[in-house]
């Protein structure tokens, strides 16, 4: 489904191989990770929630994005774009990302309304992916649909509409920026050879506008640092300024 209908399809053990590790596993693995902690915490829809954090935000607006842009693919036949448009946001987005960062909001230290709403976003998330699914793999989309709702079948669901008052352009922009950061710190430690597991004191980080509080944890968070500090700069940069701490 995501190759370019107008030239040779490549089907074979080696192609097939390649999209299974690429998208299949990772998805699979997502849907895996919801079930096995959301089973660990007796998780079900009817547990309160509490607020939505900024990832959850992030992500149900990114994949709101995901919905109006498959639907407007396939409205003009384009399937491998739309097919190649949810591989990214599975892969990139949800996988990568958000349940990479979620991790410690689903165990059973976690405080119980936080845990709650991460769940409930993760199935939110994995359900209208099932639908948006059903057309490219239709029987993996039937499995997970018919776990983790109870329905008769996700090919008789309406397919999903998406709200465009639901993007957030700030939001995505800030979070862009962000896993930007992220990226120049981990590229910092591997250059000066320091695992990622070794913490360090913090780093300061150029960009055009200071990214929000909330953010800034995610940051400290996903690159083991106790601070993050923003130093103001007047030039557009392409990629962020870091200055890194490398003392342990």
């Amino acid at each position: 489904a995501t190759q370019n209908p107008e030239v040779n399809l490549n089907f074979g053990y080696g192609p097939a191989n390649d999209v299974k590790r690429r998208f299949y596993l990772i998805s699979w693995n997502c849907y895996k990770f919801f079930i096995d902690y959301a089973n660990l915490c007796n998780w079900d829809c009817k547990l309160e929630s509490g607020k939505l954090s900024v990832l959850d935000k992030w992500i149900l607006a990114n994949l709101t994005k995901l919905v109006l842009k498959v639907k407007e693919r396939l409205e003009k036949y384009d399937a491998a774009a739309a097919s190649q448009e949810i591989e990214e946001f599975v892969v990139k987005d949800f996988s990568t990302w958000y349940i990479r960062r979620s991790r410690e909001r689903v165990s059973l230290s976690a405080e119980k309304e936080d845990r709650n709403t991460a769940f409930s976003v993760m199935y939110g998330v994995l359900v209208t992916l099932s639908k948006l699914l059903a057309p490219f793999t239709p029987f993996i989309a039937e499995e997970i649909f018919r776990n983790l709702t109870g329905g008769e079948s996700v090919h008789l669901e309406t397919y999903p509409k998406g709200d465009k008052k639901l993007i957030d352009r700030e939001l995505e922009e800030e979070m862009k920026q962000a896993r930007k950061v992220v990226e120049t710190v981990h590229a910092t430690r591997k250059f000066h050879n320091i695992k990622l597991r070794q913490p360090l004191n913090g780093f300061s980080y150029s960009i055009p506008k200071r990214l929000r509080k909330e953010i800034e944890s995610l940051i400290a968070e996903e690159t083991n640092v106790k601070n993050v500090t923003f130093e103001l700069t007047d030039s557009k940069l392409e990629t962020p300024f870091i200055s890194l701490d490398t003392n342990l």
